[in-house]
């Protein structure tokens, strides 16, 4: 029988994280399909000092999956903490909408995620709307779960967004000027997003196994978005390297495509990446999700 929580990944700066000064951390948690990450984010220097991933169960309407989740509080002490500069728990699921905030009706988030994709009986609806963006994401995550972390951050600095406005805020902060696409992938999903002049024309996840479905989604986005293809411009981020299959095709698809490794708007803390061998933008949903409060409203 296999034993959660399962750890994948955990690095903490040795000299910089202080256990005793939380209140000058930014605290990210994101709970996806059988995983949590968290990092810490000192609100100063902006600088990455803990990061962690560990394997939960896939099912959250188990019993299991909170007594996992109280065993992976007790093992990672410094979480039960609840003076944080700021908490932000972002679900990545594909059961969430997006609405033009100006049409978004608080009474009528359910009916809006009955349309889009449905609501599973144990889950709870909730949205976070974008300021700059003026788009509202509306989506629903297992109630006992949202509920167990709510009795743990009681504060008004403890936000709960979904990983699509991360996705969004962090496009929007660091590419927005730069790209009129944004493609970023994980294991088995990816995110295809459009702007222009700053303002958010398409947002949606696609599940993906091979590049030819990658460029395959991509293909249809810019189709029916009617971009130039030999004139708009690329950014990609995340699951994929530039001696990929997968990013030859994009460059070959759209020539004005550019691999994004490093995150600008945050100062990447050199050690904890070095340490973890891993690329920063492999977790911009985790660290995009501390600028949805500043940016942001609920």
């Amino acid at each position: 029988m296999e034993v959660f929580p399962k750890k994948i990944l955990a690095v903490v700066h040795p000299s910089k994280f202080d256990f005793d000064k939380s209140i000058n951390y930014h605290l990210s948690i994101n709970i996806g399909y059988g995983l949590i990450k968290v990092c810490c984010i000192e609100k100063t220097t902006q600088a990455c000092l803990l990061l962690g991933v560990y394997a939960l169960p896939l099912d959250k309407n188990h019993p299991s999956y909170i007594k996992s989740l109280e065993q992976f509080y007790n093992q990672d002490f410094f979480l039960i903490k609840k003076n944080w500069f700021s908490v932000t728990l972002s679900i990545a699921n594909q059961k969430f909408t997006l609405i033009p905030h100006l049409l978004l009706s608080k009474k009528d988030l359910c009916t809006y995620m009955h349309v889009a994709c449905g609501v599973d009986p144990h889950d709870e609806v909730i949205s976070f709307t974008h300021a700059f963006a003026k788009m509202s994401v509306v989506f629903s995550e297992n109630a006992s779960v949202l509920d167990w972390f709510r009795k743990r951050y009681t504060g008004s600095n403890f936000h709960i967004i979904h990983q699509a406005n991360a996705i969004i805020e962090g496009f929007q902060i660091e590419c927005a000027h730069k790209a009129e696409l944004f493609v970023w992938l994980a294991e088995d999903y990816l995110y295809i997003l459009v702007h222009n002049k700053r303002k958010l024309l398409y947002c949606n996840l696609f599940a993906y196994k091979t590049s030819h479905d990658l460029l395959s989604y991509l293909s249809a986005v810019v189709q029916v978005m009617q971009l130039e293809r030999t004139a708009c411009t690329l950014l990609v981020g995340g699951l994929i390297e530039k001696k990929s299959l997968a990013y030859g095709q994009l460059k070959a698809y759209l020539p004005k495509t550019t691999l994004k490794t490093k995150i600008d708007f945050f100062k990447s803390n050199p050690y904890v990446f070095k340490e973890s061998n891993t690329s920063p933008m492999l977790y911009f949903d985790l660290m995009s999700s501390v600028l949805c409060h500043t940016h942001s409203k609920v």
